[in-house]
Formats: C-alpha cells, structure tokens, sequence
C-alpha cells in the first residue's frame, strides 16, 4: 500500500471530525477530494483501489444483511466510507 495512502488512514483514525466528514460522502469522487486535502501523494486510481481492497477485507465478518444496511441499497460511496473508517483495524 502506498505510504500517503497509510498516512492518510492513520489521521482519519485518530480524528472524529474526518470521520464524521467521510460518514456524509456518497460518492467516490468526493472521498478522493477530501482524501487528498488531508494527504497528498496518492492518485484517485491507488486511493480507489486500495479502499476498495479495505472494504472487501472489512466486510468479511459482516453478514449480508449487515451489508446490506450499510451499502444502502447499492451506494457504491458507501463502501470507500466503510474502508475508509475502518481501515484502521484492517492494517
């Protein structure tokens, strides 16, 4: 994994506020502006994909019905929002 990349996970772990923040985004567009205001060095392509593997290593021990709630009927958002928060306890 990128070292901006893990840098960023370790701010927004340590901070409500950028937690709070990723919890209102629904769209991937949106996570990478934010992401990237509070960490350079990574390009939209590495945080996606990256996320993305945190959101499927997360999502493991979660039922269907768990996920379902989370996703909210297929918001893609949701799933950078789960890695994103989570991605703490996956590294």
């Amino acid at each position: 994994m990128n070292e901006n990349i893990k840098k960023f996970l370790e701010k927004v772990e340590q901070s409500p506020e950028l937690q709070a923040k990723f919890s209102q985004i629904r769209n991937p567009n949106e996570a990478y502006k934010l992401a990237a205001s509070i960490q350079d060095g990574f390009s939209k392509e590495e945080f996606i994909t990256e996320m993305t593997k945190l959101y499927e290593a997360a999502i493991q021990d979660l039922s269907d019905e768990d996920i379902a709630k989370i996703a909210g009927g297929g918001d893609h958002g949701a799933e950078l929002i789960i890695a994103i928060t989570g991605a703490a306890a996956v590294l």
